[in-house]
Formats: structure tokens, C-alpha cells, sequence
């Protein structure tokens, strides 16, 4: 059996049944979708009476199989920070797992997409389509996410903004870089969805410490200070009057 098993946003968001998986499976901890420090890692080992292997993103993709071959005769759990299948990655796994012929069971934790609408203090039905903004290099710049916003806008629906996470360095893409992206993407093309002036909400490390939730204008926004971790952004459509009171009760001025 593969147990695909989150473990939520903070260090006490395991639950009794990850906990109960955990301690009779082979156990594996994904580091590639999300951050899971030595911390993190060494506080799940004290729980559970066992030290989970680390798996790279290698691991998750070109070494799946032995991880299905493994399944196949043996209860094996991968844990995920957050909330399993929010990832390709994960929804790969399972897939691979059912083709394989490997019985699969999830169990789900809080994750970072109900947390950046919840903490936003928007409210979750007018949230459109969630886009990414990927690193861009000299002959990558990929700007669909510009479209998926100028979309969402139209339709006065919220867009989330998810941010490129780098493994290696534990933390996403900075906000100044972010920032950046998006206005060279407005330049590109010319929907006058982003300016300098426009309001966006930024969500910084959800429920760990340091957590930040800021709404400001790009400008504004481009000058934080934030710490390694992982951060979005949302870009609000025309917020009602029930928004605007909650974003003050929550986390305004």
C-alpha cells in the first residue's frame, strides 16, 4: 500500500491517522514540492520513533517506480507538507501507483491554498483560476500567468499568485523578482492589469514563524524585507465592503 500523507503547514498539523501510517510503514519525507528542514524532519522522527528518508526531486520523478516496487509489497508512506495532490508531482505518483497496480490511500492535511485564501480575508468564492510565476532566464520567460490574472480581473474574481520554489535554496522566488515579472509581463502585454499603483496581498511563510500577511500597493510591496520561506501574492479584484472590514480586522493598520 502507498499512503500519500500530508502533514500540513506547521509542526503540530500532523494528524492521529498520518501518525498511526507512519509508525507501521516505511516512511519517506518529500523535500522537493515544499519545505521540510532537518527541524522539521527531526520533530516528525521523535513523533513516529523512526527517521523518514529524504527524497529529492529525482527521487519523486525518474525513481518513482522504486518507490511503487516497494508498495507493492509493503505498506510505504510519503509524507507531504501541506496537502497531498495539490502537486503534479503527487498527482503523478498516485497515477503511476494505480497503473502499477499498487493500492493507494491519501490522507489530507491543511494546505497552503485554503491557508493564502483563508488569511487573505477575501472570501473564497470569488477566487479565480490560481497561476504561477516561474523563474525566468535568458531564453525562458514564460507569461501565462499574466493571461490566467487579466482573466480572473475581468470576471472580478481574486487570482492567486503562486511563487517559483528552488529546492536547493529552501525558500521561492523574492518578492522584488516576482514584483519584476509581473511588470515586464504588463509591458509585454499592455491589458493595464499591473502598475505601480496597483494593490496586491502579500502572504509570507503561512503558518510559521514570521508568518507576514501585507496588502500594499507593487511599489510598496517590492521594498519588504522577508526571510527565506515561501511566499505568494494576490492580486484582488474591486474588494466588497465584508473584505475590505475583514483585511482591516486582520491584518490592516
Amino acid at each position: 500500500m502507498l499512503y500519500l500523507v500530508g502533514i500540513g503547514l506547521a509542526d503540530g498539523d500532523i494528524s492521529l491517522a498520518a501518525l498511526e501510517v507512519c509508525r507501521r510503514s516505511e516512511v519517506y519525507i518529500d523535500t522537493y514540492t515544499s519545505i521540510a528542514d532537518e527541524r522539521r524532519i527531526s520533530y516528525i522522527s521523535e513523533l513516529i520513533g523512526k527517521k523518514p528518508s529524504v527524497l529529492s526531486r529525482n527521487d519523486m520523478e525518474e525513481g518513482s517506480a522504486m518507490l511503487l516496487k516497494k508498495a507493492k509489497d509493503a505498506d510505504l508512506a510519503v509524507l507531504v507538507v501541506g496537502d497531498p495532490l495539490t502537486a503534479t508531482t503527487h498527482k503523478t505518483l498516485f497515477i503511476d501507483a494505480k497503473k502499477a497496480g499498487v493500492s493507494v490511500k491519501v490522507i489530507h492535511a491543511a494546505s497552503v491554498l485554503s491557508a493564502i485564501m483563508g488569511e487573505s480575508g477575501l472570501d473564497f468564492y470569488r477566487f479565480g483560476a490560481v497561476c504561477t510565476i516561474s523563474s525566468w532566464s535568458e531564453h525562458y520567460k514564460p507569461v501565462s500567468f499574466y493571461e490566467t490574472i487579466a482573466k480572473n480581473l475581468s470576471n472580478n474574481l481574486h487570482s492567486v499568485v503562486l511563487l517559483d520554489y528552488d529546492a536547493a535554496s529552501g525558500s521561492s522566488m523574492g518578492i522584488a523578482e516576482a514584483l519584476r515579472i509581473l511588470i515586464e509581463a504588463e509591458a509585454h502585454y499592455g491589458q493595464k492589469v499591473i502598475s505601480a499603483k496597483t494593490n496586491i496581498i502579500v502572504l509570507h511563510n503561512l503558518a510559521r514563524d514570521g508568518q507576514r500577511v501585507v496588502l500594499a500597493d507593487v511599489s510598496e510591496a517590492g521594498r519588504l524585507r522577508l526571510n527565506n520561506g515561501v511566499t505568494s501574492l494576490i492580486v484582488p479584484a474591486a474588494l466588497t465592503d465584508v473584505e475590505l472590514e475583514s483585511i482591516g480586522g486582520m491584518y490592516g493598520d
